[in-house]
This record gives C-alpha cells, sequence and structure tokens, in this order.
C-alpha cells in the first residue's frame, strides 16, 4: 500500500536558489534611479527575506508609502528585464526536490510575487511540475513571518505542513506560527547564530542534506 505522502513548504530565495544579487542589483538600480542616498549592501542585506516594501521602509524609515511603492515598482522592473540573469541554483537543491517528491506535497512559498519566482525558478532550471503549489506575496493577504503563506498552502494542497524550510528567521517564524516543524538552512544571508535565536527544529547547510534526513 502507498505510504500517504506529507506536506513540506520551502521558501525559494536562499534556500533553493541563491537570487540575493539579482535583488541587490535591482534594488541598488532602482535606488539610483529615485535618487536616494546610497546605502551599503550589509544594511541592504540584513532585511532580506521580508517582502520588499518592508525592506525599503526599514531602509529607508522617512519615506512615504507612494514613494516605497515606487521603488518596489522600479525595484521588480529591473528585475525581470535585467538582474534575474544573476540568479543561480543551489549546489545539489535540485535532485533532493524531485526525491523529496516520492514522499512528500511540495510547496513553493515566497516573500516575492508569482511572476519573480517564476521567472528566478526558469533561469535556475527548477521546473514548475516539481511543486505542488507556487504561492508568492501577491496571493496572501499578510507575507512572512506571518504564517498565512504556510495555512494558505495547508488549505490549499488539503493536508497540515510537516515542515516549513526557510534560510531566514522569518521563515521560522512563520512555521512556529504555523505550529509546524522548522528547518533553518545556511545557504542564505542568516548567520547560524541568528538562526539559532529562533530555535528551529533542525539546522542544517543545505536543502541538499535533507534526503537523508527526511
Amino acid at each position: 500500500m502507498a505510504t500517504k505522502k506529507k506536506l513540506i513548504c520551502f521558501d525559494m530565495d536562499g534556500t533553493l536558489l541563491d537570487a540575493t544579487m539579482s535583488h541587490a542589483k535591482a534594488y541598488f538600480k532602482s535606488i539610483e534611479k529615485n535618487n536616494l542616498r546610497k546605502v551599503s549592501k550589509k544594511k541592504l542585506l540584513f532585511n532580506f527575506g521580508l517582502v520588499g516594501k518592508v525592506v525599503i521602509r526599514k531602509t529607508y524609515p522617512k519615506l512615504s508609502e507612494k514613494e516605497i511603492k515606487k521603488i518596489i515598482k522600479d525595484h521588480f522592473y529591473f528585475l525581470m528585464n535585467e538582474t534575474y540573469k544573476s540568479a543561480k541554483p543551489i549546489n545539489g537543491v535540485k535532485n533532493t526536490i524531485k526525491s523529496l517528491r516520492k514522499n512528500f506535497k511540495i510547496a513553493l512559498i515566497s516573500n516575492c510575487n508569482r511572476k519573480s519566482m517564476l521567472i528566478l525558478l526558469k533561469k535556475t532550471g527548477f521546473k514548475k511540475e516539481w511543486f505542488d503549489l507556487i504561492l508568492g506575496s501577491d496571493g496572501i493577504k499578510n507575507p512572512k513571518p506571518a504564517p498565512d503563506s504556510i495555512l494558505k498552502a495547508e488549505k490549499l494542497l488539503k493536508m497540515k505542513a510537516e515542515y516549513m524550510v526557510g534560510d531566514t528567521i522569518y521563515d521560522i517564524k512563520a512555521g512556529k506560527a504555523a505550529k509546524t516543524k522548522t528547518i533553518a538552512v545556511l545557504t542564505g544571508n542568516h548567520t547560524r547564530k541568528r538562526l539559532k535565536k529562533e530555535n528551529p527544529y533542525l539546522i542544517v547547510k543545505s536543502v541538499a542534506k535533507l534526503r537523508k534526513i527526511l
């Protein structure tokens, strides 16, 4: 008798693929276009993992909502037309995803919007059919660290999530809020020390290591 599949939710950027420079370049181009003072890459990256408008709000607290929307619109344009080309897959992850499909339904949930997700997946060689659900920030009310994306995945796929896997503290917070086990990976911008403070169920070097664990 076939084993009933379980649900596993994955973040995308920094977890399955590396789009850090794609987003950073798009932000810097947008910042320059809007004549804002330059910030360091370190300061910008510190808030990566949050939805774009929050990244900008934390980086430039004095901006109006209208100005923030303009920067996000420009960031999206540069990402979709130019900087997506910098994205690359994380070593060993594609084979792991294909292997996990045997026992899991796989939901891909991100604080990027769906169009951004699809172009980055295509650029890095991930096939849409490897995922049972691809859910972006434009498909939910509250992005991570809120649990909405996990809860919506559970509702759409009609099953409780067993794990939430991600590279940021916001993935861990979202997983805990959704009452699912959380697995942190060290392939993104958040350090082991920063992730450990959120007390995830597991911390592993990469998604590629999950083939032997799950």
